[in-house]
């Protein structure tokens, strides 16, 4: 049996068939997975799993550093790298 048993090309997909492109297989003649998918996504539950990672807690920290003085010069403003960490 077929790894994609729903393999379809790409430019016969329509609305409700998973877009995933399969290893090797790309443009407009390229074969995607094809698989049912629901509520209108456009990937499998497979494929979904696999290309939408859920966003980790990440946290930017933001110092004003133009507060303070910064070897007597009041008149610094920071720049990106200082900012961000």
């Amino acid at each position: 049996m077929s790894a994609h048993p729903f393999k379809t090309r790409f430019i016969d997909t329509t609305r409700g068939q998973c877009m995933f492109f399969l290893p090797g297989e790309t443009g407009m003649h390229g074969f995607v997975c094809g698989a049912p998918t629901t509520d209108d996504k456009s990937f499998c539950d497979c494929h979904h799993k696999a290309t939408h990672q859920p966003l980790k807690n990440g946290k930017i920290s933001f110092f004003d550093l133009s507060a303070g003085s910064r070897d007597d010069d009041t008149d610094h403003e920071p720049d990106l790298t200082e900012v961000l960490q």
